[in-house]
């Protein structure tokens, strides 16, 4: 009898013991889970909880060896409406870097394509008022390349179909790696060396979205990307929505108790008091997930 060459480990029934197995190694081939949607929702959100855990622990860490300022994203939303923010944050950012980062995960022409036209034409937005050249260069190079990768190579699909199941790993970890290093762009110049550590939360989550959709689906991918930025986009909603001119002006780091309304503080103490719930809701559930892997292992 002859032996299967890419012998796959027994499945997990629980969740932690799938979500371990998949980052050991991941099929890019497969095709989505069909589960109910509650059960895709209960699922995603607790693996979400041990993740954001690991997020806070890690941002601790970050917190501690740079200052707010350094952050470009401060000065980009700086004077502008709750609502631009949130729909940079909520609705555009999670449906371009998923269609850029996790859709071609999924090796198809049609993936592959989207992916990379999107970041041409992000890079064409970027140039476009310094070299109009530059533009008419980069658009000419981006049709040439569709019409390469849908025309003009018959056999492009089955060698891409090849690569996927030679290389998941080399795919699945570099699109989370390029994931994570875009958003060095978030931070100074001088930022750059602590690339690893500053980019590191944005990994952690690019493994999470990437199991979600390949898992659950590309739309399950947006979804919770886009519940992940929403709540961290929250406190400064609120402060910027409901807080004071002077809250807003001085924000959460230059807080004077003494000067500040009593408005303020009520909304500061509802925002620690959500943040406290959240982190204790985050604790049991990431708890019940770690708990219920050790029992599988120890049946």
């Amino acid at each position: 009898m002859e032996k299967n060459p890419n012998p796959q480990p027994p499945t997990s029934p629980v969740l932690l013991g799938i979500y371990g197995q998949f980052l050991r190694s991941p099929n890019l081939t497969t095709t989505p889970e069909s589960l109910p949607v509650r059960q895709i929702k209960n699922q995603v959100l607790r693996l979400y909880s041990l993740h954001l855990l690991v997020m806070i622990a890690i941002a601790i860490v970050i917190g501690q060896v740079i200052n707010p300022q350094d952050n470009f994203l401060l000065e980009f939303f700086a004077g502008t409406s709750p609502w631009f923010w949130f729909t940079i944050a909520v609705i555009a950012a999670p449906l371009i870097e998923e269609s850029i980062f996790r859709l071609p995960l999924r090796g198809s022409v049609f993936n592959l394509t989207l992916s990379m036209s999107l970041v041409v034409l992000l890079g064409i937005i970027g140039f476009s008022p310094f070299n109009r050249a530059l533009v008419i260069g980069i658009g000419g190079m981006l049709a040439g390349l569709n019409i390469y990768l849908w025309f003009a190579q018959p056999k492009f699909p089955v060698r891409l179909q090849a690569a996927y199941t030679r290389y998941p790993r080399l795919i699945f970890y570099g699109l989370a790696l390029l994931f994570g290093a875009i958003h060095i762009t978030n931070y100074q110049p001088q930022m750059l060396p602590l690339l690893p550590l500053l980019v590191l939360p944005q990994v952690v989550v690019g493994l999470w979205l990437g199991f979600i959709r390949l898992r659950y689906g590309f739309g399950w991918a947006v979804l919770a990307h886009a519940f992940h930025n929403g709540l961290l986009l929250l406190p400064i909603l609120l402060i910027t929505g409901l807080g004071s001119a002077q809250l807003q002006a001085q924000g959460l780091d230059n807080i004077d108790p003494e000067t500040l309304p009593f408005s303020d503080s009520l909304l500061i103490l509802g925002i620690g008091f959500s943040f406290l719930g959240g982190l204790i809701f985050c604790g049991i559930h990431a708890w019940g997930v770690v708990r219920e892997w050790q029992r599988n292992r120890a049946c």
